[in-house]
């Protein structure tokens, strides 16, 4: 009877980079291991967890949006003149907010999908466009560039725990498990992968790859939107720059996670330890007080150095 063999996964490698880089600044600096640290760290990784959770089925049916950060700080610039200047009730805005962001993405992915444009030229133009949108709403309502949204709720959201585990890391808790839960055992998920192995082969079996692909960005968008409300809850503020520095750690988890720029692969789990990766690194090097210009450099040099060894890899699976 032949044994079955145990083959070492892109996940397991993952896994053991993790447990190694935990290690590695658990034993560099005690601080890093604190309750407080911890607590900390799960609550920063929560936005770029959810944000990465959005891109991942998105990117493995051959799509990209990089307009996100900017859809963030225009959508919490919104919902903070709504609620601070024009003193509409708090969940009515929050909805707005997240409505704004879908419709963005709709738009983003009407656009790629019905001229055949290129995705990330045609989201970077969507960049600009939105970060300048932010700017010109903040600066006419309130002649600055962020605007305080103080509230109850979202400060309680923010700040409190049950089970010892930051309140906003539930969020991110539910959409793994239905990330996971969808792109598994659906037949939906399932379309997904057939769209980003072979377009052709999706379109010939009877899918309907241009729809699903726009309700891909469309689902982008609402979890931009929820990004948003979170983003607003865990700062307080809408500010025209909020998402900004958001697009870099987002796209280097997803990547690490596994998806393929060239679609067909990633999984929920993937993306999740990738995020969990991106984040013990930032925060490692945090507490080991390397400043901020040098920590952002490594993301840079990370993420061209992730989408060089995936990209070299999938060559040689392909020659061989």
């Amino acid at each position: 009877m032949k044994k079955k063999s145990f083959k070492i996964t892109d996940t397991y490698i993952l896994l053991i980079i993790l447990v190694v880089l935990v290690a590695f600044f658990s034993l560099v600096n005690r601080q890093f291991i604190a309750y407080n640290n911890i607590s900390t760290m799960l609550k920063n990784m929560v936005l770029t967890g959810v944000l990465a959770l959005g891109l991942t089925p998105l990117m493995i049916a051959r799509g990209l949006d990089i307009s996100f950060g900017n859809s963030i700080s225009l959508t919490s610039v919104i919902m903070a003149v709504l609620y601070t200047v024009f003193g509409l009730n708090l969940w009515l805005t929050l909805l707005i907010g997240i409505l704004v962001a879908a419709l963005i993405g709709f738009i983003n992915g009407l656009l790629i999908e019905k001229f055949n444009l290129i995705p990330i030229i045609l989201t970077l133009g969507t960049m600009a466009i939105l970060q300048a949108l932010a700017l010109v709403t903040a600066n006419t309502f309130t002649q600055t560039y962020s605007i305080l949204m103080l509230t109850d709720q979202l400060y309680y959201f923010s700040t409190r725990t049950f089970l010892k585990i930051p309140l906003p890391l539930y969020v991110l808790i539910v959409l793994i498990f239905i990330f996971w839960f969808v792109l598994t055992k659906t037949k939906f998920g399932r379309t997904i992968y057939l769209i980003g192995a072979n377009p052709k082969v999706a379109y010939l079996c009877g899918v309907k790859v241009k729809k699903v692909k726009i309700l891909l960005y469309i689902f982008m968008g609402f979890i931009t939107g929820i990004g948003g409300v979170l983003s607003v809850a865990l700062t307080g503020v809408g500010a025209s720059y909020q998402g900004a520095k958001l697009v870099l750690p987002t796209l280097s988890a997803v990547l690490l996670g596994g998806i393929s720029l060239m679609g067909g692969s990633g999984s929920a789990l993937g993306t999740l330890i990738g995020v969990l990766i991106v984040t013990v690194i930032f925060n490692g090097l945090s507490v080991l007080n390397v400043p901020s210009y040098y920590i952002q450099l490594f993301q840079g040099i990370a993420l061209i150095l992730i989408v060089a060894a995936y990209e070299i890899r999938n060559k040689k699976i392909q020659i061989i």
